[in-house]
């Protein structure tokens, strides 16, 4: 299942990586091709803080900051870790349903994520993982 098309058009992976559906090309754009004015997209889109991004890229906020009002691009890592958020705010809103609920979800503390929300949990992989979990049970039968 594809993700849904975004009311503004294109999905949150489309904001980073353009509307090539090439993994090739998408892995391609995170390892050089991210700027800080996508990143700042991406953020108000999601309606996400400074502190929030800057703690799920592993950054400071002065250098999101800074990348964001220089157009500077993204360290590989940083655009690799956006794109993880970009690739969980897409499938919230696949299996949500709708893009207000699930920037909503987002922010929301789970049980299944031990009292956590979603977007706390972002910073690392394994977080990232749980997350992912914890939509699949939303999508498809389960508890979370």
């Amino acid at each position: 299942m594809a993700p849904q098309s975004m009311p503004n058009g294109g999905t949150y992976r489309d904001l980073l990586a353009g509307t090539s559906n090439g993994m090739t090309v998408r892995m391609k754009v995170v390892q050089g091709g991210v700027t800080g004015q996508v990143l700042r997209a991406l953020r108000e889109r999601l309606g996400l803080t400074i502190a929030e991004v800057a703690r799920i890229l592993g950054a400071g906020e002065r250098t999101i900051i800074r990348k964001e009002q220089q157009r500077a691009a993204l360290s590989a890592t940083e655009a690799d870790r956006a794109y993880r958020l970009a690739r969980v705010a897409d499938l919230a809103t696949e299996l949500i349903g709708d893009e207000g609920k699930a920037k909503s979800w987002l922010r929301t503390p789970s049980t299944y994520l031990g009292g956590e929300t979603p977007v706390g949990m972002l910073d690392t992989e394994i977080g990232t993982e749980l997350v992912l979990e914890s939509l699949y049970a939303i999508g498809y039968g389960g508890v979370a």
